[in-house]
């Protein structure tokens, strides 16, 4: 096959991708690599694969080709591809929940890359993602003050949606409501336009931010009692995904049918939909969504007293999950439905063991306020950012807040200065 027709091949590839007809792109594509000569032109087809391949919750092919994207870049000895190919890996590690790999890999990609690139702002906000699956909440901060400042530098919404949707997650995990879904709100506002104006090459991409800024509403409007706005939220995003085959996103979606149902006590409902995605989720190799998932069916088990056991069973799987993502949120939220279970049972002093396990691995997570020594996140609370990226209850600091206008304050964790800034964490805080 002659090198002019391989081009042409990976274009018709690109024009497939742009239709949505992933599984021809992606055959398109292999069929052409296996004569390609061109390293450059292989290196971009691999990056073309990865895309499609993320698109369609292949996550461990995602990975093998960003590791034949770092064997060309060393081989041209290229370090604009090396840092394009860190990037990959990067993502591919953190979305098989292989975190400290990914910070890693994050790193190499800054390392390699100019400071004026975007890589670096995309590299930044992957450490975040990771960062949270950590549990390392100021690292977070950290990462996304930087990645909001670089995509306003670039100009780059999809990164700034990225920056917004990001930090809503981070209220979410404290379980302050309000502020996570201010920050979903804002993210989802922005893909809308973005995608109204996106060129023809972005037009994926756009449309996939619509979809999972949609998606991402619903979780803090359910918990908030909005059980209507987030029906119509996750019903929106699945309508969406299932048009073009988002398996990813239509498998999150069954995730947040069943938690709207449970919240609702439609258990027998909820359970159908956690066994729907579970397997999906364990298929892509999405081991964080696929934990939520079982956390989440074994609360709506947990409500039928025939089902005690199966909830038993599936929690431990839930916890070794958990544990070996190195996610500690996760698991002290597992160790506090063992206690349930166990208090039910009246076996009093496991709970309280339990209960006692839960507690450390908040204070190893560093979420225990440095005011009052209570955790933060174990249940619906105000919580206040300050710029130094120290977290507190809002209540523990109400007085600093309010002189804050018009003097300048100590953090009182670290003593730095907190006056009013332009960072992001700044803007978290209003």
């Amino acid at each position: 096959m002659g090198q002019r027709m391989i081009r042409r091949q990976v274009d018709e590839g690109l024009e497939l991708y742009a239709e949505k007809n992933y599984d021809a792109a992606i055959k398109k594509w292999t069929i052409s690599l296996q004569k390609m000569k061109d390293n450059r032109l292989r290196f971009s087809t691999l990056g073309y694969l990865a895309a499609a391949s993320r698109d369609r919750g292949r996550n461990k092919d995602y990975l093998v080709y960003a590791v034949q994207q770092i064997d060309i870049a060393h081989e041209i000895d290229d370090n604009n591809l090396r840092a394009q190919a860190y990037l990959t890996l990067s993502r591919a590690n953190e979305m098989l929940a292989d975190y400290f790999k990914a910070v890693s890999y994050s790193r190499s990609a800054l390392q390699y890359s100019a400071p004026t690139e975007s890589v670096q702002g995309y590299a930044l906000l992957v450490m975040a993602d990771s960062y949270i699956g950590l549990c390392n909440f100021n690292k977070v901060l950290e990462c996304l003050d930087k990645a909001l400042c670089i995509s306003h530098e670039h100009e780059d919404h999809l990164m700034e949606i990225h920056v917004l949707s990001t930090m809503g997650k981070v209220f979410l995990a404290l379980k302050d409501f309000p502020k996570a879904l201010a920050f979903q709100r804002r993210a989802h506002e922005i893909s809308l336009s973005n995608a109204a104006y996106a060129v023809e090459e972005n037009a994926n991409v756009s449309s996939k931010f619509v979809r999972l800024t949609k998606l991402k509403l619903a979780t803090p409007l359910r918990l908030m009692g909005d059980f209507d706005g987030a029906t119509k939220c996750v019903e929106e995003a699945m309508k969406a995904a299932s048009s073009i085959g988002d398996r990813p996103v239509q498998a999150k979606c069954l995730v947040c049918i069943g938690d709207i149902q449970r919240s609702q006590n439609n258990n027998e409902v909820a359970c159908k939909k956690y066994e729907a995605a579970i397997p999906m989720l364990q298929d892509m190799n999405d081991r964080y969504s696929y934990t939520l998932a079982m956390i989440g069916l074994v609360k709506a088990l947990l409500e039928s007293d025939t089902q005690k056991q199966t909830a038993i069973e599936i929690l431990a799987t839930a916890l070794s999950t958990a544990t070996s993502m190195g996610n500690k949120l996760m698991q002290a939220r597992c160790h506090l439905l063992n206690e349930r279970i166990l208090s039910s049972d009246n076996r009093l002093e496991e709970a309280r063991q339990v209960k006692e396990a839960a507690e450390r691995l908040y204070q190893e997570a560093d979420l225990l306020c440095p005011i009052c020594q209570k955790a933060m996140g174990m249940q619906s609370d105000h919580i206040q950012i300050l710029t130094c990226t120290h977290i507190f209850h809002q209540r523990c600091i109400k007085d600093l807040l309010q002189k804050w206008t018009h003097q300048a304050q100590a953090c009182p964790k670290c003593n730095k200065n907190v006056l009013f800034s332009r960072s992001y964490i700044a803007l978290a805080c209003t």
